[in-house]
């Protein structure tokens, strides 16, 4: 008999994120997986600056960014010729430590949270899934079974479903999972690209009948490229890759070799959101929540932000630091982000693979002059980054915020990151729980419903002239949650 306060029910980058989590405040939990082990072949790349920041808060970021490709710009390659070179660079100078785009697929995320985990004790179960499932008097009961035929009772309080689309958490709950499916198939490929372009950036390669997208990775002329699954090949379950590479270099319109590959799958494109996010003491996290378009490479980052905000409450619960109604507050932070996601993203992947004149006319001529005009004006580059990088989502509406704030920083928001001579905003936040930041000022600081771990810290100049140039009070209290969003502002 397994009995733990928490079973997570999938070990993808979601999972194993939570899992993560889990183990910096202390939580004990148990994670399994159907699969023998972590993901070999995956669409998700774009690791975005929110997430690294939450990496920098396990100690993994540098090792990330040690395996992945910083991206300094985007081409558009239009009929043949490059209409745009749209400067990535560092478009967020000041806003985070990773103001980049920056590329690592899903199968290496995996492996750097596993190697975390298992620095830490943990492990997974792998091949290993949910066979009977019920509600019990301590919350769930059911039984797990190995691949090897072999099964183990288990009982959990929280049952998380972090299982992908096919959560069979959430078929478990019977929790609808409205939404829909693009009617068109779509290749990812890894492959080598030999031509004479350089490769410091993405290739966007639109004509009149295509759309592709190549992504560059680790590696010399390495890319991952995405595009319409050709007319050509009627089984997407299985094709030769020789049909694949022949229409990728016979529409690209520019001289260019596919000289290797390493995988090629197809897939389809869904856009849908369970009703909530949470039923009883069971919550779904990731894909098993949210499914939408690639569009913006957002699908990873918000599964990995779910686990980040689940991560802390669900730990402060079971470690007895506050009361189970916090985990209420999951379902209003992330679903309402998770609702603007799926809607923005549908939109924008149906401008870039439509076949309708006005959608070719919106990518060949608007979107190449649309997005190098952007690049050219800082406050537009800025909210640019802000958005993609997911370094915007606030939690203002949340019943943790009080509505509290200064200037430019209110209860709820994305604590900023500032520099000065010595020191940045984000090593005060590297300890396990609440934060309080103290700018001149003595006043005593009451964390409602906590009793778990507080830092204090007396902020010296030049930090705090530092904070006010970011939009914080010169004088007065800031208190940071554990997952880096501020709780509340008292100005002196």
């Amino acid at each position: 008999m397994i009995k733990t306060p928490i079973l997570i029910v999938g070990a993808g980058p979601t999972g194993l994120m939570l899992s993560a989590q889990l183990h910096r405040y202390g939580a004990p939990h148990v994670i399994v997986d159907r699969k023998a082990g972590i993901t070999e072949a995956s669409k998700a790349l774009a690791v975005q600056a929110r997430t690294l920041e939450q990496y920098r808060q396990l100690g993994i970021a540098d090792t990330a960014i040690e395996n992945g490709f910083m991206a300094r710009s985007a081409r558009f390659i239009i009929n043949g010729r490059i209409r745009a070179n749209a400067p990535l660079g560092e478009i967020g100078q000041g806003l985070s430590p990773y103001p980049y785009l920056f590329i690592l697929e899903q199968s290496r995320n995996e492996a750097l949270l596993l190697d975390h985990i298992s620095s830490c004790g943990g492990q997974v179960q792998w091949s290993t899934e949910v066979a009977e499932l019920q509600d019990h008097s301590d919350g769930y009961a059911g039984v797990l079974k190995h691949h090897d035929g072999t099964s183990v009772p288990f009982q959990c309080q929280y049952l998380i479903g972090c299982g992908g689309a096919s959560s069979p958490v959430r078929h478990f709950l019977n929790m609808p999972f409205p939404g829909a499916t693009n009617e068109q198939s779509f290749f990812v490929a890894d492959i080598n690209l030999d031509s004479e372009l350089e490769k410091h950036g993405l290739l966007l390669v639109i004509n009149q009948s295509e759309f592709f997208a190549f992504f560059p990775m680790a590696g010399r002329n390495h890319y991952r490229a995405v595009g319409v699954l050709p007319p050509a090949i009627a089984d997407g379950e299985d094709f030769p890759f020789a049909v694949l590479k022949s229409h990728i270099e016979d529409n690209l319109g520019f001289p260019a070799e596919i000289t290797d590959h390493s995988w090629h799958s197809s897939y389809r494109v869904h856009h849908r959101i369970a009703d909530s996010f949470c039923a009883g003491d069971a919550f779904l996290v990731g894909d098993a929540a949210h499914i939408h378009s690639p569009a913006g490479g957002q699908g990873m980052n918000t599964g990995l932000g779910d686990a980040v905000n689940l991560g802390w409450k669900l730990a402060a619960v079971v470690n007895g630091w506050t009361g189970p109604a916090i985990l209420r507050s999951y379902n209003e932070e992330r679903r309402p982000f998770g609702v603007r996601l799926v809607h923005t993203t549908d939109r924008a992947f149906s401008v870039m693979v439509s076949k309708s004149a006005v959608a070719r006319f919106a990518r060949t001529r608007i979107l190449p002059y649309w997005l190098s005009t952007v690049l050219r004006f800082n406050k537009l580059r800025r909210l640019l980054f802000k958005t993609i990088s997911q370094t915007v989502i606030d939690y203002r509406r949340s019943p943790l915020s009080d509505g509290s704030g200064s200037r430019a920083v209110r209860s709820g928001d994305r604590f900023p990151w500032f520099e000065w001579e010595g020191g940045n905003s984000f090593e005060w936040l590297a300890n396990v729980g609440y934060v309080v930041l103290r700018f001149d000022s003595n006043e005593v600081v009451e964390i409602p419903d906590w009793n778990g771990p507080v830092t204090e810290i007396d902020v010296p100049e030049p930090a705090a002239a530092a904070a006010a140039k970011a939009g914080l009070s010169a004088r007065g209290i800031v208190t940071v949650r554990p997952d880096m969003h501020v709780a509340h502002v008292s100005p002196g």
